[in-house]
């Protein structure tokens, strides 16, 4: 029996949206292709199995890759071309995180939705994500992680039946695994070293693509930047993490006025970069604490018990109808 917001669905002609939602390197096209349907990397169109529905399949990462723009310029074309899909009334797919629910439910407020979430072990989704083109920092990939698989019992209770989770546990990283869930077991504190390990022992794999050098735009601000800095409270020790960053905003200033800003005003980006830093290092901790919390709750384990293929397959089915 059809429902009754299915018939005002199709009365209406709106049209279907499709939310692949995971942490980084998860498999989120690899696990559709598997059990959902064909993508047609060319063309960008998702073919479901046993359907004439077409979908335009949208993700920034697919510009960045192909057109080779900075993230920042991918984004705002990509919200371009997903505004004028949307106007269009075009089905779509839409490879996200969906790490965060009151933007993910906005931007597909105009849709008949489904979610297909794609889970799997964080450690397998950290050397994933090394594997990509566009990869994260390890701390970006750690929130992302922690903060979509925080938000699976919420998107269960918005979708209800158009609703699945798919777990997709690589094989070969059996070792990694069990090294992982061996330091979530001693604690947040144990976790944290056992990555900084792994990070140091793997630096150049672990390096992420928006990690590039900084050179100032001329010699004459390189010179003024050089002079200012040692009359900061800038220490070589303490603050080498934010000496990019620093300099980023010295040559902002330099260039907003065509003249040198000066150690106070140089200070005072020290200060607020100090303060950044300390609130990224606030947030990473509790990032981790979150995976520790979750990897050792039998309720978590039980939340992100997969759907079976018949499951997915007969659930997807009846969306598509």
């Amino acid at each position: 029996m059809i429902s009754l917001m299915k018939l005002i669905l199709e009365a209406d002609g709106i049209p279907k949206g499709i939310i692949l939602a995971g942490g980084a390197g998860v498999g989120k096209t690899y696990a559709v292709k598997k059990l959902l349907g064909n993508l047609d990397e060319k063309t960008g169109i998702f073919t479901p199995k046993g359907s004439n529905l077409k979908f335009k399949y949208m993700n920034p990462d697919d510009i960045v890759e192909k057109e080779g723009t900075s993230l920042g310029a991918a984004m705002g074309k990509f919200k371009e071309i997903f505004q004028n899909t949307q106007n269009e009334k075009e089905n779509i797919i839409w490879d996200t995180t969906a790490a965060n629910i009151k933007n993910t439910m906005a931007e597909m407020s105009g849709y008949d939705k489904f979610m297909v979430m794609v889970y799997t072990h964080p450690i397998i989704s950290l050397f994933q994500n090394a594997k990509r083109e566009r990869t994260l920092p390890m701390d970006a990939a750690i929130k992302t992680w922690d903060s979509v698989y925080s938000n699976i019992e919420e998107y269960k209770k918005l979708f209800g039946n158009n609703f699945v989770l798919i777990k997709n546990i690589i094989p070969g990283y059996e070792k990694q695994v069990q090294e992982f869930d061996k330091a979530v077991a001693g604690g947040k504190d144990s976790l944290k070293q056992y990555l900084e390990n792994l990070i140091s022992d793997n630096a150049e794999q672990f390096k992420s693509s928006f990690s590039k050098e900084f050179k100032f735009e001329n010699k004459e601000i390189e010179q003024a930047f050089n002079n200012a800095l040692p009359e900061t409270s800038f220490d070589e020790k303490k603050d080498s993490g934010i000496l990019k960053d620093v300099k980023k905003e010295f040559q902002k200033d330099y260039l907003k006025k065509n003249e040198d800003p000066g150690s106070e005003l140089l200070e005072k980006r020290v200060q607020a970069k100090r303060k950044s830093k300390e609130k990224r290092e606030q947030n990473y901790n509790e990032d981790l604490e979150g995976i520790v919390n979750k990897l050792t709750s039998p309720q978590f384990k039980e939340i992100t018990e997969p759907n079976s293929e018949e499951d997915i397959k007969s659930k997807f089915n009846s969306f598509l109808k």
